[in-house]
């Protein structure tokens, strides 16, 4: 059973303003939640099916600490931010302390600029989760991380890659110990001709855009994927992951991990 008061509150979480000033967001759905739970993220109350409680009963054993609520199928469609209900949601804290500490031994580091999709940022984050890469830098014009669409694109991989909102500009300028690449449709350097693994800083650009002209400017050359067929574009995220998986495969060639 949930409280009228608590349906409004959840339902306030589905707005912006309102995360920012709870510092709480949502997730559903139960392989996000799963993965969550057993997150670097705090778990604040669980609203979940008699089901789904049932189900991962050993899960929710290891961690008592969690408030575990049972709601029916009706109960959840007020809560949920989908057009069809999922038989979990999670209220999660946001991390108040988002200093920015950039891993200088990570071989390659990714800034997304004006990313503005929800569905492509959280495609990205759950790109650098598949590749091992542990932090995402955003421009402050880029898609909201904990918007629901944005959390559920990354399936749970908001749990394990962090992503820092900060002016790219002075990121890229001060990343001068290795190659800054923008990746464009026509870029100067071909990423199957890459052969060196050095260390790399890759800028993705906006979805309709691509990388505005003053971060292309910091850069030190810009990158593309090579063309063979009749398609005007990639999509944001899947040029991401061609574009990475091109970087990681030099880095292993080179016995260097990303």
């Amino acid at each position: 059973m949930i409280s009228k008061a608590q349906v409004k509150f959840i339902r306030l979480l589905h707005q912006k303003k309102y995360r920012s000033s709870h510092l709480l967001f949502i997730a559903e759905g139960s392989k996000i939640a799963v993965d969550i739970i057993d997150s670097r993220l705090k778990v604040h109350k669980i609203y979940a099916t008699a089901a789904w409680l049932i189900e991962n009963k050993d899960i929710l054993e290891n961690h008592p600490d969690i408030e575990a609520n049972e709601v029916s199928a009706d109960e959840m469609e007020k809560i949920s931010a989908l057009d069809t209900p999922q038989d979990v949601l999670l209220v999660i804290g946001i991390p108040e302390s988002n200093t920015i500490s950039i891993d200088d031994k990570a071989k390659i580091i990714l800034v997304a600029d004006s990313i503005r999709d929800p569905g492509n940022l959280g495609t990205i984050v759950r790109i650098c989760d598949w590749y091992g890469i542990k932090q995402l830098f955003c421009s402050e014009d880029c898609a909201e991380i904990y918007n629901p669409k944005t959390v559920r694109a990354t399936m749970g991989s908001i749990g394990r890659v962090e992503v820092f909102y900060t002016d790219i500009k002075e990121m890229i300028h001060a990343q001068k110990g290795r190659k800054r690449y923008a990746a464009t449709l026509n870029g100067n350097i071909n990423v199957h001709k890459l052969n060196n693994g050095e260390p790399v800083l890759l800028i993705i650009g906006n979805e309709a855009h691509g990388v505005s002209e003053e971060i292309i400017s910091l850069c030190d050359d810009t990158i593309m994927i090579p063309r063979i067929g009749k398609a005007e574009s990639l999509n944001a995220s899947i040029a991401t992951a061609v574009l990475v998986d091109n970087l990681v495969r030099i880095n292993e060639s080179n016995g260097v991990q990303p």
